[in-house]
């Protein structure tokens, strides 16, 4: 026998649980198993059903009277943490991811003991069949249609389009004829009306208006991706206008997008029931004038869409004691009852942590609306992120760039509005707000900010190309800049070059605070003039300053000649020189060895100052072609004032062979090197005869240098071990510079 508890004392349980506009009239509790979907029937004498989805079944409750909620049959069935239903005529269809295929109870028989399973279904034509044995969910639509989303087969069966599967009921009700599929995506949930399958593609991030005039050649029509990628249920409005989407995420959005025309589907509002507390929205339903949610650990949820753009929530029930992210509380609802009660299915907020039926009444009418401009009482401009706020209530809005807002209230009645915004005087005005009426009023707001000009305009880092240009922060107690305009051109030319100066988030919570631009691209040795304009929050701006001038420096001259010589009594050594034009800083010489992938080097550290025209490089490979080319540059501080480009083409040079004695591979003028070819671990022994400074260099091919070591005031015998095993097998110079004399050797590492 199943256990269930009825409770009549719903004047407690109202004040027992957060609501607005909503009571709780009757529930009934499930404590020995958890809560899933839920549906609506209606009998031929007018009786009103709750159809609930549970774990292990499938529970029929007679609500006819709200108060005293009558469970007439149960039908147990395989367990499942999905269960979903729909009606047609007289007979319930419901779905289950747990193989049972599909459940279809004759609701004439109250006893419960009529209903079948079935997983086959076969075409008119008797040669289309379709099995499947589990499914996510279904709609049935005005015309008996069947849509089955989400269909699976257990392993050993070939799996089902997971998109929709369409089964015509009228015939055969309790044995569906198979009409045909759409399986370009999977389908999480959808709403068919007038042969067009609004479809919820929830991995695809998407929702699909399809065209299934023609079961067996279903055409989409256009998508629209939602806000959090995770479309798990859309339906829309009763005119077909709009729709309205839910995100199975936390913190996700229930959003509205104009559908007028598919080939431009646009949002056109988005809210949440408690913002900031990364609640889930589950599933809407479009009802008439409102739209009701199940919204998990937020109860089920009634939103005013009158007008789509300024969706308004004007009732709840929050029936479970938690809050916050989670898969908890209310899973389903039902608001199409002729009583216009709202039936709601929760998963765990009943007894003993069970499921739970409950029934509301309801309270809410349409939300009283509010619009209007909000402009600039000395210059009629819009101001934007204006206040607008209803005394004596919640309700608060702000206006948006074009000076625009919208906001609403609850309950008619005469209201004082309040308009503020930084940079003006507030006023207050009145007006009379009507339900399911937009009344408009609009505000002009009187400024206490004069709008200055940017003051103090000069220039500074003045180079060829560039230069910045500097004013004072025109942040005031008064004035919060939102962003700043320059404009320059040539002096005599007739056009002025506009660029933003620096721009704020548009919030204005803080003014802008950036006191310098920087303007490229200009040309060398010429006169220029420029000027700027501030706009402030509210949507204020001031005329521009008035025009300074400045003229941009001379070109930074080009290096001319630059030549490399080699010394053969030490080729590891080159000397670049270059002839001297006009002034400069200092100059800059990269060389690398003429392989393709070989890196630059650098002569000299940061540069070779002006008037030196010469620069020795060391440590080159004898033998060895290199390609060389040259910069200069004209401001020690501001690198971008130098020549427009490196010398070009490059010089290219070979360094001299090194004058190694020929003989004995292991040793040569006293250097031996062994075992070589190695692994990458060799000794190195060198003979220094009299007091000097040397360097020990090992290059690769490229000349990257991969060892150094240096020597200073040093005579005797070198005895190195090196270990360069982490190295790539290849072919790699040891060079020894002594003076003026370098040695090279080859190494081999294997």
């Amino acid at each position: 026998m199943r256990i269930f508890i009825i409770i009549f004392l719903f004047p407690f349980i109202s004040l027992s649980q957060d609501s607005l506009n909503m009571s709780l009239l009757g529930y009934l509790d499930y404590p020995n198993t958890n809560g899933i979907d839920i549906w609506g029937y209606v009998d031929s004498s007018g009786n009103e059903y709750a159809i609930v989805g549970l774990r292990d079944g499938v529970s029929f409750v007679d609500v006819t009277d709200p108060t005293n909620p009558d469970e007439k049959f149960f039908i147990p069935d395989i367990y499942s943490i999905w269960r979903d239903i729909k009606t047609w005529n007289n007979y319930a269809y419901v779905t289950t991811e747990s193989d049972t295929g599909l459940l279809i109870i004759d609701l004439n028989d109250l006893s419960g003991n009529t209903y079948w399973h079935v997983k086959d279904f076969i075409g008119d034509n008797s040669i289309d069949t379709i099995h499947f044995e589990a499914a996510h969910n279904l709609y049935i639509d005005e015309n008996g249609i069947a849509y089955i989303f989400g269909a699976s087969n257990p392993p050993g069966y070939p799996a089902p389009p997971n998109g929709a599967i369409f089964l015509d009921l009228n015939s055969n009700p309790i044995n569906p004829t198979y009409l045909g599929n759409w399986n370009d995506h999977y389908i999480h949930d959808g709403m068919v009306r007038n042969d067009t399958l609004w479809a919820a593609c929830v991995y695809y991030g998407s929702a699909f208006c399809i065209d299934v005039l023609d079961k067996t050649s279903p055409n989409i029509l256009a998508s629209v991706n939602t806000p959090n990628s995770f479309t798990h249920n859309v339906w829309p409005s009763d005119d077909g206008n709009y729709i309205y989407t839910t995100d199975e995420q936390g913190g996700a959005f229930i959003t509205a997008y104009n559908v007028e025309d598919l080939n431009n589907i646009y949002e056109v509002d988005r809210l949440q029931t408690d913002p900031g507390s990364n609640s889930i929205p589950h599933n809407s339903f479009v009802d008439g004038n409102f739209l009701v949610t199940s919204y998990y650990t937020n109860g089920t949820v009634v939103y005013d869409i009158t007008h789509p753009q300024n969706m308004v929530e004007v009732a709840y029930y929050d029936s479970y004691l938690g809050s916050g992210w989670g898969f908890y509380g209310c899973w389903g609802t039902y608001p199409y009852l002729p009583s216009g009660n709202i039936i709601s299915s929760d998963i765990n907020s009943g007894s003993n942590g069970g499921g739970k039926l409950l029934i509301y009444s309801r309270e809410f009418q349409q939300a009283c609306q509010l619009e209007g401009s909000i402009t600039d009482q000395s210059n009629g401009n819009p101001i934007s992120n204006a206040s607008v706020s209803i005394i004596n209530t919640n309700f608060t809005s702000s206006s948006n760039l074009n000076g625009f807002y919208q906001t609403s209230t609850l309950d008619s009645g005469y209201f004082h509005v309040v308009f503020s915004a930084f940079g003006y005087e507030n006023d207050t005005l009145g007006i009379y707000l009507s339900n399911g009426i937009i009344s408009n009023l609009n505000a002009s707001l009187n400024p206490t900010c004069n709008f200055p000009k940017p003051d103090s305009l000069h220039v500074f880092d003045i180079i060829d190309t560039r230069v910045k240009v500097g004013w004072k922060n025109m942040n005031s107690s008064e004035c919060r800049v939102l962003k700043y305009y320059v404009r320059f051109r040539e002096v005599g030319s007739p056009n002025w070059i506009t660029r933003s100066a620096g721009s704020g988030s548009g919030l204005c919570n803080f003014g802008l605070n950036n006191t310098d631009k920087q303007l490229i691209n200009l040309s060398p040795s010429t006169t220029y003039e420029c000027k700027m304009k501030a706009f402030y929050c509210g949507g204020g701006s001031s005329g521009y300053s008035s025009p300074i001038q400045f003229i941009t420096a001379d070109p930074c001259p080009d290096m001319i000649n630059l030549t490399a010589s080699t010394f053969n009594f030490n080729p590891g050594k080159v000397r670049f020189d270059w002839s001297i034009t006009n002034p400069y800083v200092f100059a800059r010489v990269k060389y690398r060895i003429d392989t393709a992938n070989s890196i630059w080097q650098n002569v000299g550290g940061f540069g070779i100052y002006y008037p030196l025209s010469n620069i020795n490089a060391f440590g080159l490979l004898p033998g060895n072609t290199y390609r060389a080319h040259g910069r200069l540059f004209c401001d020690s501080n501001i690198t971008a004032y130098r020549s427009i480009s490196w010398t070009n083409p490059p010089i290219f040079w070979t360094q001299p062979n090194s004058p190694i004695r020929e003989g004995i591979e292991s040793e040569t003028n006293g250097l031996e090197v062994f075992p070589n070819p190695s692994d990458g671990n060799f000794n190195i022994v060198y003979n220094i005869n009299e007091l000097t400074n040397f360097s020990i260099t090992i290059t690769n091919v490229i000349g990257e240098k991969v060892y150094q070591e240096n020597y200073h005031d040093y005579i005797g015998e070198i005895n190195l071990n090196i270990a360069l095993k982490s190295k790539s097998s290849s072919i790699y110079f040891l060079n020894i510079v002594d003076g003026s004399y370098t040695q090279t050797k080859k190494i081999i590492i294997k």
